[in-house]
């Protein structure tokens, strides 16, 4: 019996799902695309394939990777869902078959068990000519970069030894590595972790096993010249609760805030863990070591970020408490102390999806971007200036730069930006000239229809992105 839809609990309230892929050439283009721009922007997200259950949360929707192609001044778009093992099989069932995010105990009893948590849909992710839709949970799926065909999970040609890749790459602008970590890296759901770094041709080269202080998530992480930093947050897992059906994971207040700082140099037995409790961390901006001092720039929250997710009482959390700040968390390493010796809020920096100028990435830098409740926001950490451009009839999604020339000064570039029209079931991509946030877009293209939330993506410049792939392939 055909089961009816329910909106999903999302960061923002409720978000309904759209299930459509959709071509559109040459979009309608309000303004002029700026001549350097040229090249493919790449996002994810999650919409759900068939049904869910009701309360479901949007982390649990199939896989969205969407593209805007520029080129000498025309955009096409393309959207495709992920066609995972997961998607096949509820494709072919023509019904909903799993059930409550991460927890194999709710599914139908027909779902496979093949692949059950992979819906990757949380990065769009290119390196060495390749594109990976990206979950935290699962290896990474290749896509095919100018069609957006589903190719198979990538282990890198066997060598994976984890169950899973962070959907929070980092690249180094330096040497072309792609730095990632697994969490749950084994699957025994204690604090199994494990860091990975793959070189810029795509070769896995590190691999190596480490235990947090307790099993919580550790969605995001952060790279400096000289550190790398795994926050682990307090939202833990308990299998007796999945068994019994409940949620993946829970919030306990009774837990601080951990981080985990290791130089780059060294190995994971050289981890030291810090505290910073009431310090609840989303997602990373930038960091970089300044002498024994290590500044990770995230949002930070008081408690629970994650509000569709309950505490370890089953009671829900204040989600007012959890709306973060873009903050510089500092770790000082020649102190004797395990708790962080500063959390900095940026003025007025409430929001979330922060990036920066990937070239600036893993060193120190000055500007930072961010989604407000208002807009689209560029920080000055030097000036401690929060630039805004509004968008009183819409909701902003995450902002990418795309820099003006490989050569450009830091910040100086394009801002582009998804933006849903509130009430008129359609989406916009802003083009923002960065160093004018406050200044009408340069272009808007219209979609004719509205699009899925996505988390995170990416921009591949045209001029390499051919060369590399075939090389690669």
């Amino acid at each position: 019996m055909p089961e009816p839809f329910y909106s999903a609990e999302s960061f923002y309230g409720q978000q309904r799902a759209l299930r459509f892929e959709a071509d559109v050439r040459d979009c309608e283009v309000i303004g002029a695309i700026p001549r350097e721009l040229n090249g493919s922007y790449y996002r994810a997200g999650p919409d759900s394939q068939y049904p869910t259950l009701d309360r479901d949360i949007i982390i649990n929707g199939e896989g969205m990777v969407s593209l805007f192609r520029f080129e000498d001044g025309h955009v096409d778009f393309r959207c495709r869902y992920v066609k995972t093992e997961r998607y096949k099989a509820q494709d072919a069932a023509r019904r909903r078959l799993y059930g409550k995010y991460r927890n194999p105990y709710t599914d139908d009893p027909a779902a496979p068990r093949l692949d059950r948590d992979n819906t990757a849909n949380t990065y769009a992710h290119y390196h060495h000519g390749r594109l990976f839709a990206l979950r935290e949970d699962s290896h990474p799926t290749e896509m095919d970069p100018d069609t957006l065909e589903t190719l198979p999970t990538w282990d890198f040609n066997g060598a994976l030894e984890s169950t899973s890749v962070s959907a929070h790459p980092k690249i180094d602008p330096v040497t072309g590595e792609w730095w990632s970590f697994s969490f749950f890296a084994h699957r025994r759901f204690d604090g199994d972790m494990m860091l990975q770094v793959i070189d810029k041709d795509g070769k896995l080269f590190r691999q190596e096993d480490f235990q947090a202080p307790y099993p919580g998530v550790a969605h995001d992480f952060a790279v400096t010249r000289e550190h790398v930093i795994f926050p682990v947050m307090p939202m833990t897992v308990d299998m007796e609760r999945l068994t019994k059906g409940g949620d993946f994971y829970a919030f306990d207040p009774n837990l601080p805030a951990m981080w985990g700082i290791m130089p780059r140099s060294g190995t994971t037995k050289d981890i030291r863990w810090f505290r910073s409790p009431g310090a609840f961390m989303g997602h990373v901006m930038n960091a970089y070591t300044e002498g024994s001092k290590v500044h990770v720039d995230c949002t930070i929250s008081g408690t629970n970020a994650f509000p569709f997710f309950r505490d370890v009482k089953g009671q829900r959390t204040d989600p007012m408490k959890g709306i973060p700040t873009v903050s510089r968390v500092t770790f000082d390493l020649a102190s004797n102390s395990d708790v962080a010796s500063e959390v900095r809020p940026f003025p007025g920096a409430m929001g979330e999806m922060p990036r920066c100028d990937d070239r600036f990435q893993m060193s120190r830098y000055r500007y930072g971007f961010m989604k407000t409740r208002d807009g689209i926001a560029r920080l000055d950490w030097e000036t401690g200036v929060r630039s805004l451009h509004p968008i009183p009839d819409g909701s902003a999604q995450e902002p990418v730069l795309v820099p003006r020339s490989p050569d450009s000064a830091e910040g100086d570039g394009f801002i582009l930006c998804v933006v849903n029209r509130l009430g008129k079931n359609r989406a916009d991509l802003l083009v923002l000239d960065a160093n004018a946030m406050e200044a009408p877009p340069l272009a808007t293209i219209q979609l004719p229809f509205d699009q899925p939330m996505a988390f995170h993506g990416c921009f591949a410049p045209r001029t390499s992105s051919g060369a590399q792939r075939a090389k690669a392939l």
